[in-house]
């Protein structure tokens, strides 16, 4: 009796965990479904977000004039229902509205235009007809070039990138792929690396994939011809059948841009840490578009990638797991002992039916 007494004491204490047992089971559940699938990663992570600090960072960006990023969170809370008050949305149009005034349009272009690191969409597009018209790979190329060829010390990052970027605006290797993307992502690069928001692992990569597409030795002995958009000396520096493991790098930061902007494309620059990540993030920016500036800066690299803080719901998950496995057990050792005593009852007249059959064979014989 005490057993039966104390398995229904713990199948109750079981029991009393189930609100919390189920849902962080279907959110683990949901989350090793998710781990190749950015955009439902992110959906996962936001979810956990309180609607008010949504609201409370939109209007932090109003604050501090920051029209990408308010707009950003305002996409985002459209696009997950949650109510925005009247007023705050009339602030991020009017923030919009002043940032996209022809004055502001044009100081950014040239600001893009001349020092290459954008800021916006207007910047960034600045930039990219620099680098289109060769003024901004020449302008790279022939200063780090010749520093190299001085025997100084070089950006090899910049300068390859450079190089990989005169080499797409010449046309010698077409097969590259990627087209505009490819293009963009030269562009991006190269402002990331100047204004220090590249992360120290994807300028690592980045280095070992520029030093494997440009044949720097090469490069230090023609660095002018090569300035000169020469379409000889461009194949005698860089390595065809490399240059395209680096232009699919380049291509998905072209579509974090294309899809989702300038700033987020920065921001997502700061949090990859390899190829891998830029691949995601492309994947992220395709599916949510203006939302991703926000949930990169809300959720980091858990907008993208499974980390420690989204791991945690893995583990409450498997907590679940350990309550469901052993609420079953307990109830089976419940059942058990149930039913015993009534095993017991039915064996014992049989026990006894048989001791007269035993005497009777002992008188006869």
């Amino acid at each position: 009796m005490i057993r039966i007494f104390a398995l229904f004491g713990l199948l109750a204490a079981f029991a009393g965990v189930l609100p919390w047992a189920l849902p962080a089971a279907k959110s683990a559940a949901r989350l090793v479904m998710a781990r190749d699938d950015p955009p439902a990663l992110a959906d996962l992570a936001v979810a956990q977000l309180p609607p008010a600090d949504l609201l409370r960072e939109m209007s932090a960006a109003v604050t501090a004039a920051d029209a990408d990023l308010a707009a950003s969170y305002l996409a985002l809370m459209d696009g997950r229902g949650i109510p925005v008050p009247a007023a705050q949305r009339a602030q991020v149009g009017a923030l919009v509205a002043q940032q996209g005034s022809t004055l502001n349009q044009m100081r950014s272009f040239g600001a893009g235009f001349i020092s290459g690191q954008p800021e916006d969409l207007a910047g960034f597009a600045g930039a990219a007809v620099g680098d289109v018209m060769v003024w901004g790979d020449i302008r790279d190329a022939s200063r780090e070039g010749w520093k190299l060829a001085r025997g100084e010390d070089a950006d090899e990052l910049l300068l390859g990138l450079s190089v990989a970027g005169l080499a797409l605006t010449a046309g010698t290797y077409a097969t590259v792929g990627g087209g505009a993307p490819v293009r963009a992502g030269v562009s991006l690069l190269k402002a990331a690396k100047r204004g220090g928001r590249l992360s120290a692992d994807l300028m690592a990569g980045l280095s070992r994939a520029v030093r494997e597409s440009v044949d720097f030795a090469a490069l230090r002995r023609a660095p002018a011809a090569v300035a000169a958009l020469d379409g000889a000396a461009l194949k005698t520096v860089v390595r065809t059948e490399r240059l395209r493991d680096l232009g699919r790098v380049l291509g998905d930061v072209g579509t974090v841009e294309a899809k989702a902007g300038t700033r987020a494309t920065m921001e997502a620059l700061r949090l990859a840490d390899g190829a891998g990540d830029t691949r995601r993030l492309a994947r992220l920016a395709e599916a949510k578009g203006p939302q991703t500036l926000a949930l990169l800066k809300s959720l980091g690299r858990a907008a993208f990638t499974i980390t420690g803080a989204v791991l945690g719901l893995l583990w409450w998950g498997t907590g679940a797991v350990i309550w469901l496995v052993g609420a079953i057990l307990t109830f089976n050792a419940l059942c058990v002992a149930l039913v015993r005593p009534l095993w017991r009852r039915r064996g014992r007249p049989r026990r006894r039916a048989d001791r007269p059959v035993a005497a009777s064979a002992i008188h006869s014989v």
